[in-house]
């Protein structure tokens, strides 16, 4: 867009011959703080503010060609995103043969960048919302077990999203922090809105800044024509993951400050800021405290990023939700590959509740795949992985009998012989089998335990 397209005419002129009683009467009268300086001939030669006059009001018949400031002006022709910062709220224009024609105001060419940051942008914003699924997709249901701390980490799922507060996850890698950040998005009152995630820890440094905040056309080799939108300019109205925020270089984190302080953000190469409205929530499996005392984080971030906590508890301590997300897992890939229904015997179950998941559920997830994408329809301890056998105590022989239940909390229990109850499909003498348990103690844990018929 040409400068001409946005000039605004409400401006008024004065002479370097003309006094500063002149002046200043001309000022009041249109009640301006600045007037355009032009020669005889009419070409421009800079502007005078009521400031610069103040300490001449005592001497009003004084000449003001000695008050004039040299501020550059602009060409009607020129791009308007060759204009420049400035100290003043306007930046005169002019024609080909120096002749003011009229001045563009500051404020009203910020709040044009803001609302038409660029034709291309606003296309490239579309076509993401178009035709990739921005949306969140995991709700808090996605999120199995019914263990203590799961219930409170559920709790604090519903309630963080009733607030527009930033949010902190933290917990050990592998334990399900974007689920986290995903439920709390889709709970919120902007689930109908983008959701955008990068991973901080994923994107080489020097392009990382590019990401989240885009760039103007021209403002490095390499940058595409029309420029980039960025991560936060395409999560407008929604919301933002920062994974792995804790390996965000330090640099870097001043601006992410901004965002929080200011809502805004300012494009590689832009000249001015771009108000936005989007909530952050981070995560990092890093001990950001521990990082603040060794100076590889900022302490104002950390405490702008702490509104509302959320810890994920790792897998070894929720063991007892462990027979609920087998079956949930498996399930969904036998749906998913098409294939029958797995079973799986009790001593399966006994070996995951020995191991100690170092990799938390991303590593049951694994083992769970590998496991039916190689069962032949029943899976026993026989099929677990080879090195979960010297990193737990699974040493289950053949149909040595061993009674799984008596490891597991009362919940765990019910858990269990609920699902072998569906496995079997009601078949009480098959589900005491299976469990390794005579069919009269089946009976008494499925009345102590509330389990209602299937």
């Amino acid at each position: 867009m040409k400068v001409k397209d946005i000039v605004d005419f409400s401006f008024i002129l004065c002479s370097l011959g003309d006094s500063v009683n002149t002046v200043v009467t001309k000022m009041e009268s249109k009640k301006k703080s600045y007037c355009i300086v032009t020669d005889t001939d009419n070409r421009y030669k800079g502007i005078i503010t009521a400031i610069s006059l103040i300490k001449y009001t005592d001497n009003k018949d004084c000449i003001i060609d000695s008050l004039v400031y040299k501020l550059d002006a602009i060409s009607e022709n020129d791009d308007i995103k060759n204009l420049k910062k400035v100290a003043f709220d306007i930046v005169p224009v002019v024609n080909l043969k120096n002749n003011v024609v009229g001045v563009i105001s500051m404020k009203s060419f910020v709040q044009y960048m803001h609302d038409g940051t660029s034709k291309l942008q606003k296309n490239q914003l579309i076509t993401c919302k178009d035709h990739i699924r921005l949306r969140s997709k995991y709700t808090i249901d996605d999120i199995i077990g019914q263990s203590k701390v799961v219930l409170q980490l559920k709790a604090q799922i519903t309630a963080a999203a009733k607030t527009k507060s930033t949010v902190l996850i933290t917990g050990d890698t592998g334990t399900g922090k974007e689920l986290v950040a995903q439920a709390i998005a889709n709970l919120s009152n902007r689930k109908n809105q983008p959701f955008m995630r990068i991973n901080c820890a994923a994107i080489a440094e020097n392009l990382l800044e590019s990401e989240l905040f885009g760039y103007e056309e021209g403002a490095f080799t390499g940058a595409i024509k029309g420029g980039r939108a960025g991560k936060f300019l395409m999560a407008d109205g929604g919301t933002i993951f920062l994974d792995e925020i804790g390996d965000m270089q330090f640099s870097l984190q001043a601006k992410i400050l901004r965002v929080l302080q200011e809502r805004e953000i300012e494009k590689i190469g832009g000249q001015f800021p771009i108000p936005i409205n989007v909530r952050i929530i981070a995560a990092t499996h890093a001990d950001l405290e521990r990082m603040v005392n060794e100076k590889k984080f900022r302490h104002d971030l950390f405490y702008r990023l702490h509104v509302i906590s959320i810890i994920v508890p790792p897998l070894n301590k929720r063991k007892e939700d462990i027979p609920l997300l087998v079956d949930h897992y498996i399930r969904k890939f036998s749906k998913e590959n098409d294939m029958e229904d797995f079973k799986i015997h009790h001593s399966f179950i006994k070996c995951l509740v020995d191991y100690d998941w170092p990799g938390n559920i991303r590593e049951l997830l694994n083992v769970l795949e590998t496991v039916c994408s190689m069962s032949n329809g029943f899976i026993t301890h026989e099929d677990i992985p080879q090195y979960m056998y010297h990193k737990s105590s699974c040493n289950i022989k053949g149909e040595e009998s061993i009674n799984n239940l008596k490891i597991l909390t009362s919940d765990a229990q019910r858990n269990m012989i609920i699902n072998t109850l569906i496995q079997c499909r009601g078949n009480k003498d098959k589900v005491a089998k299976v469990l390794g348990i005579s069919r009269s103690n089946l009976y008494y844990k499925i009345k102590k335990l509330n389990i209602n018929n299937l």
